[in-house]
């Protein structure tokens, strides 16, 4: 599910690029652009190594959610009825807090049983090293 959200949020960013072009100064797009590229990077790594993409992903959106949230023009989009770039904000909200709900559930889930594990065991060792 986490995955899914990532590669459909690198997907909407398409859509969010081709929007935003005409609308805001070259500065902003390129700083845009550079967080859809670091997007399409944990795309990618969705499919090498899960777990640090999802750490990468709860990043993204975390820093995603906080520069977009506060922008008034943001929701100006909304009062306005303007449907496109209202749909890209409220999708891509959406979908970035799934992200950082899931993807804290998952971590927390995989620390807390990694715990579990090592405390069964009779405490950390390196692999190989004997227990006394």
């Amino acid at each position: 599910m986490i995955q899914a959200l990532i590669l459909a949020s690198t997907l909407l960013g398409i859509c969010l690029l081709v929007e935003i072009n005409s609308l805001v100064p070259p500065f902003v797009f390129d700083i845009v652009s550079v967080g859809w590229v670091c997007f399409v990077i944990d795309s990618v790594l969705t499919f090498v190594e899960p777990t640090a993409s999802f750490c990468l992903g709860l990043i993204l959106s975390v820093l995603g959610l906080g520069a977009s949230l506060p922008q008034s023009t943001h929701w100006q989009f909304i009062e306005e009825g303007l449907f496109v770039p209202s749909a890209i904000f409220i999708a891509g909200s959406i979908m970035e807090m799934a992200i950082v709900v899931l993807a804290a559930y998952y971590l927390v889930g995989l620390y807390t049983n990694r715990n579990r594990a090592i405390s069964r065991r009779g405490g950390f060792a390196f692999p190989g090293a004997q227990l006394l």
